[in-house]
């Protein structure tokens, strides 16, 4: 069976499995209370592996699962910017999604040379990634980039980045990308800055919305609530306006090929 039909012919088991994953991670939420001392002080290893555990193997890995699944029915998707031919089959994994993976990520952890208090830098490749190509070559961009940068410039522990930190990132992005997808051929998304707009607005409900419980497990009150608030106005603040450019420069490169399609010349056999 083929990737992209396991992927369609099960989103009903990944579903069912996020449900039951959420309600499990409610419970093991309200057991260990890590908002509280008991797991010990901020970012302890106890609170990392927790996290890493709950989190992505838990709760995001079938959301992630569902996600793909969503983009694998979709053919416009996958195809290559600006090559969509109807009626042609376009799999999930090909020659071409390796080289956009391979390009993004290490686009994406360059992009890292910047701490994200200054300019979230890597936010601008990240949107690219799911929004001129597919949110499965932007999963992967996350993941693989992410575990790059890590490796490269410090930016959090190579194991935790590989192993939960990047998979949540690509979780993050997958979703973002398939809700401007969507966004996108409704008939509200027809217009550019429509679709800007709209990005914003996702872009600051989701991105709380899916780290919050990574938060909860990995800093107790009130180390919490400091968080918050650095996120609030700092990492929020500094992502939109890399991934709006980011936006910005995917929908001029897809107008034109779109446009270089339309106007290359019929070729007869």
């Amino acid at each position: 069976m083929k990737i992209r039909e396991w992927l369609v012919k099960n989103r009903r088991v990944f579903t069912i499995w996020f449900i039951v994953a959420a309600v499990v991670e409610i419970c093991v939420l309200l057991y260990f209370k890590p908002w509280g001392p008991s797991l010990g002080v901020a970012a302890s290893p106890r609170r990392w592996t927790m996290a890493v555990i709950c989190d992505w193997w838990l709760l995001k890995l079938p959301l992630a699962l569902l996600g793909m699944s969503i983009v694998a029915e979709r053919p416009k998707w996958l195809a290559p910017p600006g090559r969509y031919q109807e009626g042609q089959e376009y799999p999930v994994f090909s020659t071409y999604t390796y080289a956009a993976v391979a390009f993004m990520a290490a686009l994406f952890a360059a992009a890292g040379i910047l701490h994200y208090e200054f300019f979230d830098m890597p936010a601008a490749p990240a949107a690219i990634s799911v929004t001129l190509f597919n949110p499965i070559i932007g999963f992967f961009t996350l993941w693989i980039g992410g575990v790059a940068r890590s490796l490269i410039f410090g930016t959090g522990n190579p194991v935790y980045w590989a192993t939960g930190v990047g998979l949540l990132d690509g979780c993050t992005w997958i979703w973002l990308g398939i809700f401007y997808w969507l966004f996108r051929e409704s008939k509200w998304g027809k217009n550019a800055v429509a679709r800007i707009i709209f990005w914003i607005v996702i872009y600051w409900i989701w991105r709380p919305l899916i780290i919050a419980d990574f938060y909860l497990w990995l800093l107790p009150v009130p180390a919490l609530w400091g968080k918050a608030v650095n996120y609030v106005t700092q990492f929020l603040p500094s992502g939109t306006t890399a991934s709006v450019a980011g936006l910005i420069i995917s929908e001029a490169l897809r107008q034109a090929l779109e446009r270089g399609r339309r106007g290359a010349p019929e070729v007869s056999a």
